[in-house]
């Protein structure tokens, strides 16, 4: 096999292998597959995942190279099931779980399955349902390549500072703190009615303008962002590129927050959430940063850090290839390929 293609075919390994490859009998069996029971890949499933990869990757990929990939495939689908790698449906919602908190995160608010869901059909054109099983794929891939192969993954060699300070210095237009704000809010949710939320939400900002009420009295006795309201109405960071957040909030949110200088209060900002009167603490323009500088302010982790981490996992990837590739191998050597009609 080629070196070129081993990343590629990994990659295609760890979108399709869960996959299952059945006899068409409307096509011709190309290849007969076995390792604990017999699967044939037929000439149908090669056109189209030819056409597919092609299509994804705007290149041609031959069809013996594909149909290595699809061999790799189904051998690596048998050998966990041979190995009994497997996970309940429990444990794939524990997954999506786990990654919605993280994209919650990201956003800084809670988010509904419905809304998760969006987010995912706006960025990645998945389903959840979708998104839970690609988790779930990706998770026996790396569990069993990293299992099968520990081996090979114990001496995978950190960077050293000459190779940090180096990357720095040719990547350093690259490492830029975009503009950011740290906000707090008042949030109305639309509910039934919109306008009924309309009109609160500009009576509290008339009470809160007149001196009637003070912006932190508001959020306690009107804001109705469970998640912010004990926290005097802290909704944390937000950069101007973060598409995730917009994809939630809208554009209209983004555009006012980000006129407010540092210690400004907003008037009535609509979001596709609600209602928002927004209150802006700190207001940072985009800079470069340097290599000991924090890569965000929410998070301790420096340029430095992220750059060691970055090479590091490099390694480990080119580890994982060669260990994949391996472990094909292996199960190439215990299984029964036979061919059936040439390419």
């Amino acid at each position: 096999m080629k070196k070129g293609i081993v990343s590629i075919l990994v990659f295609l390994a760890a979108l399709v292998f869960a996959a299952p490859v059945f006899c068409d009998s409307i096509s011709t069996p190309i290849v007969r597959v076995n390792l604990i029971r017999n699967a044939v890949i037929t000439q149908q499933q090669l056109d189209e995942a030819v056409s597919t990869y092609s299509e994804a990757y705007g290149t041609t990929f031959e069809p013996a190279t594909v149909l290595d990939a699809l061999i790799s495939d189904e051998l690596f689908r048998q050998g966990l099931e041979k190995n009994g790698y497997t996970l309940t449906d429990d444990q794939k919602a524990q997954l999506l779980a786990s990654q919605k908190s993280n994209i919650e995160a990201q956003v800084g608010m809670s988010l509904t399955d419905e809304q998760f869901e969006q987010l995912l059909q706006s960025q990645q054109g998945i389903s959840l349902d979708e998104y839970k099983e690609y988790l779930a794929n990706q998770y026996l891939l790396q569990t069993y390549v990293t299992t099968a192969k520990a081996s090979m993954f114990e001496n995978a060699p950190l960077p050293t500072d000459s190779e940090v300070e180096t990357f720095y210095k040719k990547n350093k237009s690259s490492f830029i703190s975009n503009e950011n704000v740290k906000l707090s809010h008042i949030f109305f949710a639309f509910g039934d009615d919109k306008d009924a939320a309309y009109k609160k939400a500009t009576d509290v900002y008339n009470k809160i303008v007149s001196g009637e009420l003070t912006f932190e009295k508001a959020i306690t006795q009107y804001s109705e962002d469970a998640d912010s309201k004990d926290k005097a109405g802290d909704i944390g960071w937000l950069q101007i590129n973060d598409e995730t957040t917009m994809a939630y909030m809208g554009e209209n949110f983004f555009d006012e927050v980000f006129k407010l200088d540092a210690g400004e209060m907003s008037g009535v900002i609509e979001s596709l959430a609600g209602y928002h009167i927004v209150k802006v603490s700190v207001h940072n323009d985009t800079k470069i940063l340097g290599l000991d500088d924090k890569i965000s302010p929410t998070d301790t982790t420096t340029v430095r850090d992220y750059i060691t981490s970055y090479l590091y996992n490099e390694s480990l990837n080119t580890v994982f290839q060669e260990a994949y590739l391996s472990l094909i191998e292996d199960l190439r050597a215990q299984a029964s390929i036979k061919y059936l009609k040439q390419l």
